[in-house]
């Protein structure tokens, strides 16, 4: 990107569950879309057909800035997910975050600066793989995702394109939660005196309230089509 970016202020939560769907926006999908966007490029025959307008290159490229945007404590837990050893370094700005009553933590929640032109890149991406299992692509777009399905299934087991895709949409869909009165009041929460954030914070009764509403918002995203995983995801962050 040449012009000068779009910034917006996004709040995201330090959840295991979001992060792994996120991280796993990039692969197989994404990197795997950006290398066949490349192999046309160098006019390889050996390749997918794609839609012209899917810029797989451009998508990884924005997802990889995405990446970037997430505060480090984010990031920190993003890599350790699925390490054998994980890293267990406090890594710098995370803290705590406690209900009114100073003993029930919550799950810490982050400012997050990013362009949203590069959540438009990776939804449009998004937008093609709905086209194409919808049967009405008219590329090889349908195959590929199958194909990359089938190449991350467990053993013997058959892979699923739809559930490939759905888990694509909940990783995205926090990045989109619109800014509601809930996500104004949490910014000002969790952002210190000159920006920097304490160790320890504790919510005031109203900022309670506020949390509860967004991360209602957050386990419907993460949770999809599932009220069970709704339920599940809603009590683990409340």
């Amino acid at each position: 990107m040449t012009d000068a970016p779009e910034r917006t202020l996004v709040l995201l939560p330090d959840d295991e569950d979001w992060l792994s769907l996120f991280m796993g926006m990039e692969e197989p999908l994404l990197t795997q879309l950006a290398l066949n966007s490349r192999a046309v490029q160098a006019g390889d025959e050996e390749v997918w057909e794609l839609p012209q307008d899917l810029d797989g290159v451009g998508a990884h490229e924005a997802w990889g800035r995405l990446f970037q945007a997430l505060p480090e404590p984010l990031r920190h837990t993003g890599r350790n997910i699925g390490r054998y050893e994980p890293n267990q370094e406090r890594p710098t700005g995370r803290y705590t975050l406690y209900a009114p009553d100073s003993r029930w933590e919550h799950t810490p929640l982050y400012p997050a600066d990013v362009d949203p032109r590069d959540v438009a890149a990776v939804a449009a991406v998004l937008a093609h793989f709905r086209t194409a299992l919808d049967g009405t692509d008219h590329t090889e777009l349908a195959d590929f995702l199958q194909q990359m399905a089938d190449d991350w299934a467990d053993p013997g087991r058959e892979g699923n394109a739809k559930r490939m895709v759905e888990d694509f949409t909940r990783g995205l869909s926090v990045w989109q939660l619109p800014h509601q009165p809930d996500t104004a009041v949490l910014l000002a929460a969790v952002a210190g005196p000159g920006g920097e954030t304490p160790e320890r914070i504790v919510l005031t009764p109203p900022q309670e309230d506020a949390y509860q509403t967004f991360t209602r918002r957050v386990s419907a995203a993460v949770a999809g089509n599932s009220p069970h995983d709704y339920v599940l995801h809603h009590y683990a962050n409340s």
